[in-house]
């Protein structure tokens, strides 16, 4: 199976007629790579996102004060947990304006680069899916680019959240399955265009150079677009999983979760040649949905975050488990188009199991069940005024 062209065509820039004024454009890319002379591998993130750029089209505007105070991480997991309330001072009546580039990596040094800019830098080729902005270049198949912080652009530019560092990638990508659009009444768009893509290429990270190959990038590509990203905010992808049933790495799999959209997850899921989707636009449009994001006791390992969720229709179930250490997340700011601010706690050491079921009459048959690894797992709540 392959990428439709409704899909490729889907990934190019959205944000035209009101959504220009209210409205964002986000892609990202998720993958592997391994330290060229560790052995070690993790998993990295490139993000490129253009909001509300009618607004101030020549000048990046934030609406966080410069003087709020950073919370420290054990603060901000409690609060997207749900156990404590956290208040970000702004600036009343400034509304976000802006492009940015976010990279980074996770694991245990979880670590984000981030750089605000103009839309006016943002330079957009005639056809397609194709951008330049920042010593950066986006295409449907290839990414390049250099995002450098300084120490002194990390103390100085507080509401960008950013890590001082420098990392370097030159990569190209081919997206091997494609889920069907979705989107909610209020404006969420969400394509995961590349429900499974092989990357390759190298990524230098601070001087430490890793080794992209496709075989071993468990690769991930999504964009979203609309008016504001769902709240709350939740997201679950792997494709690196392993048969339970056979104990062999699953080629061509992958999974992702979204939402919430409308009160439910949309759930992609494709097992080797089969695939399966819940969701609004998909063919699986009459379902129920639980799903839930807690943290767990503090055991031997350290605290955890507990990803769950339960979709079910008249003929499947499929269940989502995946767990992820609470010392190996960042957390992630999104400004969204009114001027309120989305605080989303990140991982990419996240692991689990998915099951899918299948219906007979009264009893349940597990046809899938397999092992994941290396899952991106994050959960967002918005900040309290």
């Amino acid at each position: 199976m392959a990428v439709s062209k409704k899909a490729i065509k889907s990934n190019g820039y959205k944000l035209k007629g009101s959504l220009k004024k209210c409205g964002f454009d986000r892609w990202r890319y998720f993958f592997n790579g391994i330290n060229a002379a560790s052995g070690e591998e993790r998993l990295f993130f490139i993000e490129l996102m253009s909001e509300n750029p009618a607004l101030s089209f020549d000048h990046a505007v934030l609406p966080k004060s410069e003087e709020e105070e950073k919370l420290d991480s054990s603060d901000l997991q409690a609060a997207l947990a749900g156990n404590i309330e956290i208040k970000a001072p702004q600036k009343k009546g400034v509304l976000p304006s802006y492009a940015c580039v976010r990279a980074g990596v996770f694991g245990s040094r979880p670590k984000q680069l981030n750089r605000f800019f103009a839309n006016s830098e943002l330079d957009w080729q005639k056809r397609g899916f194709g951008v330049k902005a920042c010593g950066c270049a986006f295409s449907d198949n290839s990414l390049q680019g250099v995002l450098a912080i300084t120490e002194i652009e990390s103390r100085s530019f507080l509401e960008w959240e950013t890590a001082a560092g420098r990392m370097e990638w030159n990569l190209k990508y081919e997206r091997d399955f494609d889920a069907p659009e979705a989107f909610s009444k209020n404006g969420s768009h969400w394509l995961a265009g590349g429900l499974t893509a092989r990357f390759s290429g190298m990524v230098t990270l601070d001087g430490q150079e890793y080794a992209v190959s496709p075989d071993h990038s468990f690769g991930y590509v999504e964009k979203s677009w609309g008016t504001a990203l769902p709240v709350p905010f939740m997201h679950v992808s792997s494709s690196r999983l392993t048969s339970i049933f056979t104990g062999k790495v699953m080629k061509d799999s992958g999974f992702a979760l979204e939402g919430d959209f409308d009160g439910r997850l949309v759930a992609s899921a494709k097992f080797e040649d089969e695939y399966f989707g819940f969701g609004p636009q998909q063919k699986i449009k009459k379902y129920l949905c639980q799903w839930s994001c807690v943290r767990t006791p503090v055991n031997d390992g350290g605290e955890e975050l507990h990803w769950s969720a339960s979709v079910n229709c008249k003929k499947y179930i499929l269940d989502v488990d995946v767990f992820c250490p609470a010392s190996e997340m960042l957390v992630k700011d999104y400004w969204l188009g009114d001027g309120s601010l989305l605080k989303v706690l990140c991982g990419g050491s996240g692991s689990g199991e998915i099951r899918l079921y299948k219906q007979i009459k009264k009893s349940l048959e597990l046809i899938q069940h397999a092992k994941i690894l290396g899952a991106s797992c994050e959960y967002g709540q918005k900040d309290s005024d």
